[in-house]
């Protein structure tokens, strides 16, 4: 009768600590923007609002990033054509939950300050629909358009 109470215990404990672990792991999106294939490469960006410095357009480049030997992350360059110039800034801590997509947005480098964020929805591979908001370009809405599945010209 012992035997058979710790091993009823044993299994309730057992089973609360992996629903817990479920639960604790559905509420942070995945690392990455999901399988390499479906968002590694090069994007026109097509401008719907452009933000308070008028961005015209750009282009985004989603690859690899092995920081040190052994570790590799997503990461992205994104270049935006202005009125007067073109800015250029770093996604990192790519993160994904079904059809969303979010990142942190870098200023100077991939290790300068956070300045924005990127969220948006990957409704089909190579197709992103997002918002970019940074410091210094404002709230900019936009539609990615992969054309090529290898980051490099």
């Amino acid at each position: 009768m012992r035997r058979a109470s710790v091993f009823l215990g044993l299994l309730v404990l057992s089973l609360t600590l992996f629903f817990a672990s479920l639960a604790l792991a559905g509420g942070k999106g995945k690392e990455g923007w999901g399988s390499f294939g479906s968002f590694i490469g090069r994007y026109h960006v097509k401008i719907i609002s452009a933000g308070g410095s008028g961005v015209r357009g750009g282009e985004l480049t989603m690859f690899i990033q092995e920081e040190f030997p052994g570790s590799e992350e997503p990461a992205g360059i994104l270049k935006l054509r202005t009125k007067t110039n073109n800015d250029v800034v770093y996604l990192k801590e790519l993160r994904h939950s079904g059809e969303s997509r979010s990142a942190i947005v870098k200023g100077g480098s991939f290790l300068g300050p956070t300045i924005g964020n990127f969220k948006g929805t990957m409704p089909k591979a190579g197709k992103l629909k997002a918002t970019v908001s940074t410091r210094g370009l404002g709230k900019i809405k936009a539609v990615f358009t992969r054309f090529s599945k290898q980051p490099t010209p």
